[in-house]
């Protein structure tokens, strides 16, 4: 090795390497942030030479809800506080917001953004169970999106109570009453599947809390932000699929206001076209027309979808690659004198899933 190329070696062996324009977030005070409490979080920040410091704190949409600045910031720790609000003073939607900073000196501009950088590892060993009042638990080792569906058995998907809803580390506790959406369906029975998975927020994430009637996708409309698609997940650079040797979720690139299961009608025909109403007696042969609430469309923007029947909660007929409204001629001849279930899944590729239970007295 060179005398020069040993010089280089040894000096940065002696002295720490110093980036011109760095910047680093630290911590942030708190992961939850309640609206209602006039609180707020403080985020620590450190430079290494003076310059314009700012922080960003975004959506998981990546919209801008706050701009924090300091102008003449030296080089060292900062601190810069957000109250929860948005740059119009509003208190913002119970949901998940990710801080970026950027250092702006005379010659170099510098961020950390670990809401690219950090987030989507998916989570294991949530060890979710039922309590004693019905409820469901779980455990997170960080700050997550969680997904809960319930449903039968080998069988068909019941009902989704949380959407990819952010989520603080530690034991959560969801409520439910046990019963599908309809009430018609009581799921405390042996028959139950529960599925609860999760991946992990960016890191300094917080969660805010108090606003449960704004609605997320409402409020972005009122702040003029665009609905961007969801974005194609390849596995290359710009979506990995895997970070650290840690497999990252796909919903993890999937819009955030679009978190939530599309609602869908069911319409029952008789052979000749004539609407039948499902409380009286079902001939043996029914049309039944499967279709997405029309203010659900926008939701479900890909054409191509999976239906699938469930009878009492067991399957028994799938209509692959179909396009809605899709038409299936169910042959009621078979079952029983009494009253039965039809359940209708349509699942689209993204993973969202519509259900619809209706009885039927036959």
């Amino acid at each position: 090795m060179s005398r020069f190329r040993v010089a280089i070696a040894c000096s940065l062996l002696t002295f720490p390497l110093m980036v011109l324009g760095q910047v680093k977030l630290l911590s942030v005070s708190a992961t939850e942030l309640a609206s209602t409490d006039n609180a707020n979080v403080v985020y620590t920040v450190r430079t290494t030479d003076d310059g314009a410091l700012s922080l960003d704190v975004l959506t998981g949409d990546g919209d801008v809800v706050r701009h924090l600045v300091k102008p003449d910031a030296k080089a060292g720790e900062h601190q810069l506080t957000w109250d929860g609000r948005d740059s119009r003073g509003r208190p913002v939607p119970d949901e998940a917001y990710c801080p970026r900073v950027t250092l702006q000196t005379a010659n170099v501009r510098a961020e950390d953004n670990p809401c690219r950088r950090t987030g989507g590892e998916v989570l294991s060993d949530l060890k979710p169970s039922i309590t004693s009042n019905g409820d469901i638990a779980y455990t997170v080792e960080s700050a997550a999106r969680v997904l809960i569906r319930v449903g039968v058995k080998h069988g068909a998907m019941i009902r989704s109570l949380s959407v990819w809803r952010p989520r603080p580390a530690g034991r959560n506790l969801h409520r439910w009453n046990g019963f599908d959406e309809s009430g018609q369906i009581d799921l405390r029975t042996d028959r139950l599947a529960l599925l609860v998975t999760a991946f992990k927020l960016p890191d300094f994430s917080v969660i805010t809390t108090g606003q449960t009637g704004l609605d997320y996708r409402a409020w972005r409309a009122t702040q003029g932000w665009p609905e961007k698609p969801d974005t194609p997940v390849d596995g290359g650079a710009a979506t990995p699929l895997e970070r650290g040797g840690v497999r990252i979720a796909r919903q993890h690139y999937m819009a955030r206001y679009k978190d939530r299961e599309p609602r869908i009608t069911v319409r029952f025909l008789d052979k000749t076209g004539k609407p039948l109403n499902p409380a009286r007696k079902t001939p043996d042969e029914v049309r039944v027309l499967v279709d997405l609430h029309p203010e659900d469309r926008w939701l479900m923007q890909e054409q191509l979808y999976e239906v699938a029947f469930f009878v009492n909660g067991d399957f028994v007929s799938e209509e692959e690659n179909g396009y809605v409204p899709i038409g299936w001629l169910w042959n009621t001849a078979g079952l029983s004198r009494g009253r039965h279930l039809l359940t209708v899944n349509l699942t689209g590729f993204t993973g969202r899933v519509g259900t619809k239970t209706i009885a039927v007295q036959k």
